[in-house]
């Protein structure tokens, strides 16, 4: 990294005037700053936090150098951090790209390799070494190889440490087919109460994509074998070996009357354990290079992203299906189902684990005995009066997770609407009432209750806007004591580059996730200010 400094600031300060003068630039600033207080462990604390992001890039014929500096000290959650923590240099000319520095890439759908950074989760799986792309009609190669540093999202101070060497390939030999493969190893070092456990992990995989007549048809399989050697509280170390694979597949089909259906099938087996051996850190599970897609709806309403189905990526069978139809121009509705449940079932009686299997195990289950989860989902957006748009819809889910040696029963029906209206073209005021029945067999005070959730703005198209959050709910079981929450939020916009805003309130928390990762959020009472800059 200070090579990297020192060659920028030499090239900065004595490369030629007519060089530079041809040199182009971005910068992109993101600060963040909150001060309340949260409550943790049941007990009310003060919060404080900074974080700042900013990212540089340069830009010369084929070149581009790009770093990132972040100021984390306090952070929301997560590790303190101050520094350069991203750097890279890339060159592309005709189909050719070549990248040292941090970089994030995928394979296929992600059963191998999927890297990305969700910042609002503080989640980040990239590679700090060298990628190679080459792309034309007929090919599409990719190599990379580097390190990787993966903290812990539920303790930041567990560090995981991985070396990585991968490649991918595919062809395509007609217009309706393409044909991949791809081979990912990794060594890794992962903390354990007596030291480091050493993994070695191949995984090879291979995928199909045919298009034709309106169909969309995509298949990947992938398998995993790591090599352990794990320290033992004696002394010395136990070697072993675990074998695990994974099915994705999707059929989509669209047609000209404006229909769109999508299919989705996954059988995931990374890692298939006993109750009694389901450490999340256990080093045989699917790593952190790994996330291959979850198979079930991401809502963007709020009661509906409070409590989604958290994927088990090594033990999950399951499938979607997605329907849309444009009934009008400017109507149209949305239809999804969606169903999974673990391959072993438990079930604990006098005192004793019962394991369950199933001779048809590709298929998912109700069987409260697999972990079973249901969700249906059907939406109707209207669009009106120009831009003005209403939206309604209706979802049922259920989701009974084995945990503590027995079922976690939680099932919702919520009802959300949505509407915008604008009043002319520059005025507008939106609304968002949500309803949610719930019920949750792990509570013993009241394990059927209600919640609400009402959203309301007004804004001046591009320029400023004013929102009222409300929430409500009647959970006597609730970490924060409260059963009433309200957040008023103001974001305006300064000139073309910067968008400032600051919000006051309680805000009530909870479970977020992204693809499938998912990061407790806690409670916050107090200010939140944020400023988004880009030159």
């Amino acid at each position: 990294m200070k090579r990297f400094g020192l060659l920028l600031a030499a090239l900065v300060l004595c490369g030629p005037a007519a060089l530079f003068a041809q040199v182009e630039y971005s910068v992109g600033n993101f600060m963040r700053y909150g001060n309340g207080e949260q409550v943790i462990g049941g007990q009310l604390r003060d919060k404080e936090y900074i974080e700042n992001q900013t990212n540089v890039r340069l830009f010369w014929d084929d070149f581009t150098v790009g770093f990132e500096y972040l100021y984390d000290d306090p952070p929301e959650f997560g590790p303190r951090y101050q520094g350069i923590r991203k750097r890279f240099v890339e060159f592309s000319k005709k189909g050719l790209e070549l990248r040292a520095g941090d970089f994030y890439t995928l394979y296929g759908k992600g059963l191998a390799m999927n890297l990305f950074e969700n910042r609002g989760i503080n989640y980040d799986t990239r590679l700090d070494g060298l990628r190679g792309t080459y792309r034309n009609r007929h090919v599409n190669a990719i190599f990379a190889l580097g390190t990787m540093r993966y903290y812990d999202l539920l303790n930041s101070d567990r560090i995981e440490t991985y070396s990585v060497r991968s490649g991918h390939v595919d062809v395509r030999p007609f217009r309706f087919l393409r044909l991949g493969g791809s081979i990912v190893g990794a060594d890794g070092e992962l903390p354990t109460p007596f030291g480091m456990d050493q993994v070695h992990a191949d995984i090879p995989e291979f995928m199909v994509t045919l298009r034709g007549l309106g169909f969309d048809v995509f298949v990947q399989r992938a398998w995993k074998r790591s090599s352990i050697m794990s320290p033992q509280p004696g002394g010395g170390f136990r070697s072993y070996e675990s074998d695990g694979d994974a099915w994705y597949g999707s059929i989509s089909y669209t047609s000209d009357i404006g229909l769109g259906v999508t299919f989705e099938y996954k059988d995931y087996r990374y890692d298939v354990v006993g109750e009694e051996e389901r450490d999340p850190n256990r080093p045989t599970r699917m790593l952190p290079m790994q996330n291959p897609p979850i198979v079930h709806k991401e809502h963007y309403f709020t009661l509906l992203s409070r409590n989604p189905h958290v994927v088990d990526f090594n033990d999950e069978v399951g499938m979607q299906l997605d329907v849309f139809y444009s009934v009008s121009p400017t109507v149209t509705i949305n239809l999804n189902g969606a169903m999974a449940s673990r391959h072993d079932g438990y079930v604990t009686r006098d005192g004793f684990l019962v394991t369950y299997d199933r001779d048809v195990s590709f298929m998912p289950t109700l069987d409260e005995k697999f972990s079973p989860f249901w969700e249906l989902y059907g939406e109707v957006e209207w669009y009106f009066d120009g831009q003005s748009y209403l939206r309604a819809a209706v979802n049922r889910r259920y989701d009974a997770p084995y945990e503590a040696n027995q079922p976690h029963e939680q099932s919702s029906t919520t009802f959300p609407v949505r509407i915008e209206y604008m009043l002319n073209k520059e005025y507008s005021i939106g609304a968002t009432f949500e309803q949610q029945f719930f019920h949750d067999s792990f509570s013993q005070k009241n394990p059927e209750y209600f919640n609400e959730f009402v959203s309301l703005t007004f804004a001046r198209a591009a320029q400023w806007s004013v929102t009222l959050r409300m929430e409500y709910t009647t959970d006597e079981e609730d970490k924060t004591g409260k059963d009433f929450w309200r957040t008023l939020e103001f974001a305006y916009r300064l000139g073309n580059q910067h968008i400032a805003t600051i919000s006051y309130g309680t805000e009530r928390g909870g479970l977020v996730c992204t693809s499938g990762i998912c990061r407790e959020i806690l409670p916050f009472d107090g200010v939140r200010v944020s400023l988004l800059s880009q030159l």
